[in-house]
């Protein structure tokens, strides 16, 4: 079995543990946080063996085969490229890092010591989105032409300590909730020739709301929004030159899809989910170590990469630039 260590001992850090507790591939026996009171704290919330608020100390453990990055956004890549460096393999939240050369960075990394390293982008994992992938290419709907989706939800706008609104954090919309939308027509249609954004920032500096337009020539497209001052279905609609498909909400966590093919009545295709789709990830994850790839087949390496040159285009010429990048 894996031996896993997180980094990070938030919210995100805790739901991807409880997720994975049952796994039989890997389990988690450590915890990094920069402060040693809460890493004792999390490591007996989550019956873990050790808690450091030393990252080199924790990194130098032969008791640790990998490591999972569940820190703020601008501490994604180094924590990565540190972990790497020590021979760790490497599962790093959303984005991975907050540029193309900063992924491409981490991936060197990995390369050099011949560690797997993933972004954590869990849709791509869940056995609705592999099912939903399948059948698109098989050409269950034809030809994509375009693609909707959203992703929303309310936040203290005045609660300016919110990671969310935090720009020292990297805080925003984009590259919080913003990747989950923009994700979906490149996996299907690739990279957009041409974009189109209305961005409306908050008094923090952050991204609070976006609506954006990807072209991918010949008339194939992508409606998007992602907002955190608005309620939204969180659902995606994918058409077809021969029909369509609905993935229920929220669309990058659910467990079904409603098609609509020409001539025929919808059908609901309901798919089975062991956990809340970490749980799934973690084990795909293992199993890729376990064989010894480098990368993981649903969400490669230029998968990320090609995520991270959007994000950036989007940041450079909507926002928001962050103080620590100026």
């Amino acid at each position: 079995m894996i031996r896993w260590a997180v980094v990070g001992s938030g919210n995100m850090a805790s739901l991807f543990l409880r997720d994975c507790q049952n796994s039989t591939q890997g389990r988690f026996t450590a915890v990094y946080s920069h402060n040693q009171e809460r890493a004792e704290t999390f490591a007996r919330e989550h019956e873990l063996e050790s808690a450091y608020s030393d990252l080199d100390q924790m990194l130098a453990s032969d008791a640790i085969d990998a490591v999972y990055i569940a820190s703020t956004h601008p501490n994604h890549a180094p924590q990565a490229i540190k972990a790497l460096q020590a021979g760790k393999h490497v599962l790093v939240e959303k984005p991975m890092a907050l540029s193309e050369s900063q992924t491409r960075a981490v991936f060197d990394a990995a390369r050099q010591n011949n560690c797997f390293c993933a972004e954590a982008l869990w849709t791509k994992f869940s056995p609705t989105y592999q099912s939903l992938i399948r059948q698109l290419r098989e050409g269950r709907i034809g030809d994509v032409r375009h693609v909707s989706a959203n992703f929303a939800f309310t936040i203290d706008l005045s609660d300016t300590r919110h990671r969310l609104l935090n720009p020292e954090h990297a805080g925003g919309a984009l590259l919080d909730i913003g990747l989950y939308t923009l994700f979906l027509p490149m996996a299907l249609m690739g990279e957009p020739t041409q974009t189109t954004a209305v961005v409306t920032h908050g008094e923090m500096g952050v991204d609070l709301s976006s609506d954006v337009i990807l072209e991918f020539g010949e008339g194939r497209s992508a409606a998007l929004s992602y907002r955190f001052d608005a309620m939204m279905p969180m659902k995606a609609t994918i058409s077809g030159s021969k029909g369509w498909v609905e993935l229920e909400a929220p669309f990058f966590a659910g467990n079904a899809l409603h098609w609509g093919e020409a001539g025929k009545p919808v059908v609901t295709e309901h798919v089975p989910l062991p956990n809340r789709g970490w749980g799934t990830e973690f084990d795909q994850v293992n199993t890729h170590i376990a064989a010894g790839d480098l990368e993981a087949s649903v969400h490669t390496q230029q998968d990320s990469l090609q995520l991270a040159r959007l994000l950036e285009s989007l940041r450079r010429e909507h926002g928001p630039i962050f103080p620590f990048e100026s």
